[in-house]
């Protein structure tokens, strides 16, 4: 673990066939850890669009502060729970761009691909992404400055989904 204060006690997760094998890696990492995961495909993996759907969804609705996602690249699950208020999932393929995820985009989503990850990044990964804070330990930007964006973020995002609600 990156440090010996982690606030994220319980995450979601889901995979499809090509991040099904990682997304075990993961879980039983974390749950060694002391997180409670709930995998929303335990016995067998979904499709990535119903994956992305159901995290995005469960994210979301507030029921999970974080969650996984993965499938082959990482990039179909992403997109898919992306499209809904209030999730913030960020592709990434390193330790240092999972950390960033957090502290400059407040990301709550990690997205992972199968075929990209070793198991050993794929675990610091998703340690950093649990033990990182928004707006920490980042000297180039201003805590205040990210803040600020963060909120034209979600400005936008409302902005956006009231002319969706509209057509």
């Amino acid at each position: 673990m990156m440090d010996n204060e982690r606030h994220v006690t319980r995450v979601v997760m889901a995979a499809d066939p090509l991040g099904y094998d990682l997304k075990d890696i993961v879980k039983e990492h974390l749950t060694s850890h002391g997180i409670a995961v709930t995998d929303l495909t335990p016995d067998a993996p979904d499709d990535y669009f119903s994956v992305g759907e159901a995290v995005g969804e469960r994210v979301s609705s507030g029921e999970f502060e974080r969650g996984f996602v993965f499938c082959g690249t990482g990039m179909g699950v992403d997109i898919v729970a992306n499209k809904f208020t209030g999730v913030y999932a960020a592709l990434c393929e390193s330790i240092e761009t999972a950390r960033l995820s957090r502290v400059i985009n407040d990301a709550n989503v990690l997205a992972m691909g199968g075929i990209i990850l070793t198991p050993y990044l794929a675990k610091r990964m998703a340690d950093v992404f649990l033990d990182t804070g928004f707006a920490h330990g980042f000297s180039e930007a201003d805590p205040e400055f990210l803040t600020q964006a963060l909120g034209r973020v979600r400005d936008t995002e409302a902005r956006i989904a009231k002319r969706n609600a509209s057509r």
